[in-house]
């Protein structure tokens, strides 16, 4: 792919995004900020962490497109990929926003820095040098601006909350100030970072530097507050590609293979809203 053609994706992709966030409606819900709100209506596919993995992303949309009615990505699509496949990755995401408009949520992960806030290691800015040369510096700043339109969390209500790392750990009046719709940074990090524990404790720093460890009672909070009955998260690398935390109230799902990563499979969900009750029956694992 051309520069100039990556930046036109970039481009397009960041003012759909922020056309959606401007109208606000989202398939008969609404949207504030970075929090879409809506009805679960039909079999909805969530993919988890990319990384760059275009060959397993393709492997798996291609269940998700026979199959589902809406998709949900949670973020992570960068870094620890190989460049090619990195910058594949988000040509494919322009491609899924520009075919099924709002019936593909791509959601921030805490890999896609923006607002100040990044991730350690961060090699997509090499891996933009290494394709394009001196033009990496203009799409980087635009793919930065590109991850700072993107919506970080969604409700599917009386289903299930998808984000990339976890629910706050303090509550909030309602839903939309919990999760950080204004994108206020001290909310937005933990939605990003946290990670789920099976400690006795509701919540602790979290090793990773940024975010908090929460354990069950956050959980039980958290769906309180949004009115769900399960979590979907991404941020962790499962041996399985998947892991339940928190009796299956939370799902952690990792949708990339090869290294960095250890993971022998990769994992996804399709999900009808009579099947949310049972996440354990919505997991399908990839190989190659």
């Amino acid at each position: 792919m051309r520069a100039a053609r990556l930046l036109e994706i970039l481009l397009e992709m960041r003012e759909e995004m922020e056309r959606e966030e401007r109208r606000t409606s989202y398939l008969e819900g609404e949207r504030r900020g970075g929090v879409i709100r809506t009805r679960a209506r039909g079999t909805v596919a969530i993919v988890g962490d990319i990384h760059g993995d275009l060959e397993t992303m393709r492997i798996i949309l291609r269940e998700a497109e026979r199959k589902a009615d809406s998709l949900v990505l949670l973020g992570d699509y960068i870094d620890r990929g190989p460049p090619e496949g990195q910058v594949g990755v988000l040509e494919e995401l322009y491609s899924l926003k520009m075919t099924m408009g709002e019936r593909a949520v791509i959601l921030r992960g805490n890999h896609e820095p923006g607002f100040g806030i990044a991730s350690s290691p961060h090699d997509f800015p090499m891996a933009l040098r290494l394709l394009f040369g001196e033009t990496w510096r203009e799409l980087y700043d635009a793919s930065v601006k590109l991850f700072e339109a993107m919506p970080h969390a969604l409700i599917l209500e009386g289903g299930l909350l998808a984000l990339h790392g976890g629910p706050p750990v303090e509550p909030a009046p309602d839903p939309f100030t919990y999760l950080a719709s204004g994108r206020e940074r001290g909310r937005l990090v933990e939605i990003l970072f946290n990670d789920p524990t099976e400690a006795p404790v509701e919540a602790a720093p979290s090793p990773r530097g940024a975010g908090f460890v929460w354990g069950a009672a956050v959980t039980r909070r958290a769906l309180n507050i949004v009115g769900a009955q399960l979590i979907v998260r991404g941020h962790e690398a499962p041996p399985e590609g998947f892991k339940f935390n928190h009796g299956k109230k939370v799902v952690t799902l990792f949708s990339r293979l090869g290294l960095p990563y250890l993971n022998s499979r990769a994992a996804f969900m399709l999900c009808a809203p009579e099947d949310i009750s049972s996440p354990e029956s919505c997991i399908i694992t990839v190989t190659r």
